[in-house]
């Protein structure tokens, strides 16, 4: 008998560990980066059409646009002098538009170099030798306000490593720039973009509805995580050394008072249950992994990825018909399944499903909220592809080597991420926070009053 119970104990620990070889993207928290190249998920789910890659006949092509007669720098005319079909030289001119065809470049130009001059002089009364003092709008540094917004907007936008950063502003300008001067204007544009990541935190704890998730992020080899919050024109990172409640807080505030849409991470447990949104992306994936694990599981999991199934598709209707009253008609069989197929799940042998089970009975009213309230989602999708970039920058970077460094990437993903939900070119807005000082005003507005809805 004892050597029954060692053989069903392996057997049950080989299949755990299958499963756990199993995981992609598809089934667990893993990222798509990180699937094998064999994985299925990589091969896709839909066989091949047999049709060729591109356009298809009778797709209808598109085109660029042609710039304006006033952004043209210059016009060549070309005029046809032979006739391709006979050879014909004499060509009578037709009385139509010509055809446009436009060729854009980019001058490959020195920089420009503004040499200042600091004469001295000696005070006739008392003798002292005077050095002029440098104007208020020179820059101290040896690099300008459009090429300091340049050299952050490369390493904190594109994520180009500061080696990269330098031989690229030596290729295309000619100027020779050390690792530590690209450092330091990280560390001067971290210290100008410090009022925009805070309007952007206060901007974030003022909407309805928040996104929330957490990344690792190192310090010297150091954990750190890497917060988002977002909303619809506003997302805001900070970096914390914890990954708890009051982390969570030091985000959107002690007083936020809006609904959270985040994954089942504990620290969000601590919210109260009834302004809170699970995502259901996240269950979706634990379901398929119950679904694809050892025979115990996989007929909880098929039944429950079928409900999940149900759920989108409602989901995906009422964006087309907007009804929510109809949503909440249509959501009811699959709420109903759902917690009679939890119940059974909890008394389950299997200790991922009655897990699984107990887990989502004591937050069942944290699944439903994007029934009810406008503006909630069913998935926090946002929040995972706002965090995507410094995931990639993470992996490239290895994290930040410094306090600064970290202020530096919370506050350029902060910046850059709102610039674009709002539509506002990131270079041009470096630009301004870089002449800020320089011109004695204040830096720019990344947040337009008052604070955004969410």
């Amino acid at each position: 008998m004892k050597l029954i119970e060692i053989t069903n104990a392996q057997e049950r620990q080989i299949e755990e560990l299958k499963a756990r070889l199993g995981k992609d993207s598809g089934n667990s928290s893993k990222p798509p980066s990180s699937d094998a190249p064999w994985s299925k998920r990589r091969r896709g789910r839909s066989p091949a059409s047999g049709k060729k890659q591109g356009g298809q006949p009778g797709h209808e092509g598109a085109s660029r646009d042609l710039f304006d007669a006033s952004a043209v720098n210059g016009v060549e005319d070309h005029h046809a002098t032979a006739c391709p079909s006979c050879g014909g030289n004499d060509l009578e001119p037709i009385a139509r538009p010509p055809v446009r065809h436009q060729v854009i470049d980019v001058p490959l130009l020195p920089a420009e170099v503004t040499e200042h001059r600091r004469h001295r002089g000696r005070c006739r009364t008392c003798g002292t030798a005077v050095l002029a003092p440098l104007p208020v709008s020179v820059p101290r540094s040896s690099f300008g306000p459009r090429l300091q917004a340049l050299v952050a907007e490369l390493t904190g936008v594109f994520r180009l490593s500061r080696r990269e950063t330098a031989r690229f502003c030596e290729d295309a300008f000619g100027v020779e720039m050390s690792v530590g001067s690209v450092a330091a204007i990280e560390r001067r544009m971290a210290a100008g973009l410090a009022p925009a990541h805070e309007e952007a935190l206060a901007a974030a704890r003022s909407c309805a509805v928040l996104h929330v998730d957490e990344t690792p992020w190192k310090l010297r080899g150091a954990l750190r995580w890497l917060w988002t919050a977002t909303a619809g024109t506003v997302t805001a990172f900070r970096i914390d050394e914890r990954r708890s409640f009051e982390a969570l807080k030091r985000l959107i505030g002690e007083a936020y008072a809006g609904r959270v849409v985040s994954d089942r991470m504990g620290a969000y447990d601590k919210l109260p249950i009834e302004r809170r949104q699970i995502c259901w992306a996240h269950l979706d994936r634990d379901m398929r992994a119950l679904a694809e694990g050892h025979p115990g599981e996989r007929d909880f999991g098929k039944t429950a990825l079928s409900i999940t199934k149900s759920i989108f598709r409602s989901w995906r209707a009422f964006l087309v018909h907007d009804d929510r009253e109809r949503l909440r008609v249509e959501l009811l069989p699959s709420w109903e399944k759902l917690l009679t197929h939890l119940a059974d799940g909890a008394a389950s042998p299997e200790r991922r499903v009655s897990a699984l089970s107990c887990h989502l009975l004591d937050r069942a009213d944290a699944l439903w909220s994007f029934a009810d309230h406008p503006g909630v989602d069913p998935t926090n999708n946002a929040a995972e592809r706002s965090v995507r970039k410094a995931v990639l920058w993470r992996k490239g970077s290895f994290g930040s080597q410094s306090e600064i460094g970290c202020r530096f990437v919370e506050r350029i993903l902060t910046v850059t991420a709102t610039l674009r939900q709002q539509g506002r070119g990131v270079l041009e807005y470096l630009v301004a926070v870089a002449n800020a000082p320089l011109l004695g005003t204040p830096p720019p507005a990344l947040i337009a009053a008052p604070a955004l809805p969410g």
